[in-house]
């Protein structure tokens, strides 16, 4: 079973702010002691929405508007991951990838990386990496399947990417329903089981 854990920005998170040492520390120990256990696949963050965009399809036209944005209360249906040379060539990928499979929104932001959080230099070669987030339609989240064209258009889509060296990691979330929600506060953890609606504020994203 592979489980996609995402957690909300904070305050601190969206002014740029980068966490205390320990904090950060701390989370290199788990993270190194779940990839040793074979359990962690991945675990980069999303740097503040001011450095986000979102684009938004409606009529056969596509809307880019940039951050910083307050939660939306989106609930997401599908992330990939993007190895690219600008950030031009992000939003052209995720343009193509929305008209691909149809999409009504998508959120796209670059990954931070190490050296973001202090450790080394960044490599003058260095990639840009971007997260491509598309959220789930009703349709999605109720169970309906892909139609023929989406499914069509997501195969040709990702086969463009990966032709082209861009797509890194891709994968699809099942519907909300399947889901639940982990609430902290004073040290009591919260559980609530979905399925989440629209008044569920899903408003940033790490992937584990």
């Amino acid at each position: 079973m592979r489980i996609l854990c995402m957690h909300k920005a904070s305050p601190q998170d969206e002014a740029g702010k980068l966490p205390p040492r320990e904090l950060i520390e701390g989370m290199g120990q788990l993270i190194g002691e779940a990839a040793q256990k074979g359990l962690m696949l991945a675990g980069e963050g999303l740097k503040p929405t001011s450095t986000r965009f979102r684009l938004s399809f409606a009529a056969g036209r596509c809307e880019v508007s940039k951050g910083p944005f307050r939660g939306d209360r989106e609930l997401p249906q599908r992330l990939l991951v993007l190895k690219v040379t600008s950030e031009a060539d992000a939003l052209a990928w995720a343009r193509r990838f929305g008209e691909a499979v149809g999409a009504t929104r998508l959120e796209l932001g670059p990954l931070t990386e190490a050296w973001d959080l202090g450790f080394g230099t960044r490599p003058p070669d260095a990639p840009l990496r971007y997260l491509l987030l598309q959220q789930a339609s009703e349709g999605y989240e109720a169970g309906a399947a892909p139609t023929a064209a989406q499914q069509q258009g997501l195969r040709t889509v990702l086969a463009a990417m990966q032709q082209a060296g861009v797509l890194v990691f891709t994968e699809a979330l099942r519907p909300s329903r399947e889901g639940a929600r982990l609430v902290y506060r004073d040290n009591v953890r919260t559980r609530t089981d979905g399925p989440f609606t629209a008044i569920d504020d899903m408003d940033a994203y790490r992937r584990s």
